[in-house]
């Protein structure tokens, strides 16, 4: 029996169809970044544990040197992040409140002394909003008159929690680099703590459904001083290496969870001591909840 030409002919060019549209349909790019969508609450979990220790490098002046330090952070943060609506000039406001924050601090195994955590209680219960523009650029911060950071650090923060990137339309295995900044994970005597800076890389992994998967590397560094209570300056030099993952919502342009592990070392030049080693990792989680 003959296969009739034209239906032969027909389902060829459904195979060409078919062949020449499958690659396509492996590289569909979704939106990554961007202004979170209006009108939508999250509740978010985010766990950072911390561990550093920091030792007297070789040579310290006049012998002087101080013990050695190992420092422990595990805190642990339930807040929500409510979207609003646009207003007439096309800016949207973005609130982050601080539900609950828990944090257990350890100085070479003895707990930390009350005025290390206080930053950490203030924070309880407050509020921070800020303005975004259509781009989705941060105009504008407006923390509470009490709270206990400065308003660049909470600028990097709400970015940070919020997971706010430049809009991007990504395939699968495209990577994207931006401006990376945080301030030191750990308490600094006399003053806010130097914010370390780079960059950050971002591939799409995968996507399932709403959901995309970016994989991310981040390095920065830091070289800088700081005042001790004393009047000091105290020399800072720092690098941050880490690697971890990111669940994207694409729909409410907003992170789903995310994990990231990051490497630190460097060092502190104190006047009449010398050098003191730092070293040490943290773990940030970030995870939804009802």
């Amino acid at each position: 029996m003959r296969f009739p030409r034209p239906l032969a002919t027909t389902l060829l060019t459904l195979t060409c169809a078919l062949a020449a549209a499958l690659p396509a349909a492996g590289q569909q790019k979704v939106t990554i970044g961007g202004r979170p969508a209006p009108g939508q609450t999250v509740r978010v979990n985010i766990v950072q544990d911390a561990d550093f220790t920091m030792k007297p490098a070789e040579g310290g002046a006049g012998g002087q040197l101080p013990p050695s330090a190992h420092v422990t952070i595990k805190s642990t943060t339930v807040a929500s992040q409510k979207v609003g609506t646009a207003d007439e000039k096309g800016n949207l406001k973005v609130e982050l409140t601080f539900e609950q924050i828990t944090q257990d601090m350890k100085m070479n195994d003895q707990p930390a002394p009350p005025e290390a955590m206080a930053g950490a209680e203030a924070m309880k219960g407050k509020t921070l909003s800020m303005t975004l523009d259509p781009a989705g650029e941060v105009v504008e911060v407006t923390p509470p008159a009490d709270f206990p950071l400065p308003q660049s650090a909470i600028k990097d923060m709400l970015k940070q929690a919020l997971g706010l990137m430049t809009k991007q339309e990504m395939a699968i295995g495209d990577t994207v680099t931006a401006p990376f900044s945080m301030a030191m994970p750990i308490p600094m005597p006399g003053g806010e703590p130097p914010q370390m800076k780079g960059e950050l890389k971002s591939t799409l992994t995968g996507v399932t459904g709403e959901v995309a998967t970016l994989g991310q590397v981040v390095t920065a560094a830091v070289d800088s001083s700081i005042t001790a209570p004393n009047g000091i300056q105290i020399g800072i030099k720092m690098t941050v290496k880490g690697s971890g993952t990111t669940d994207w919502d694409v729909k409410g342009a907003l992170v789903r969870g995310s994990k990231m592990t990051t490497q630190i070392e460097g060092t502190f030049d104190i006047p009449n001591v010398g050098l003191m080693n730092l070293a040490g990792t943290t773990t940030v989680n970030l995870e939804r909840v009802p």
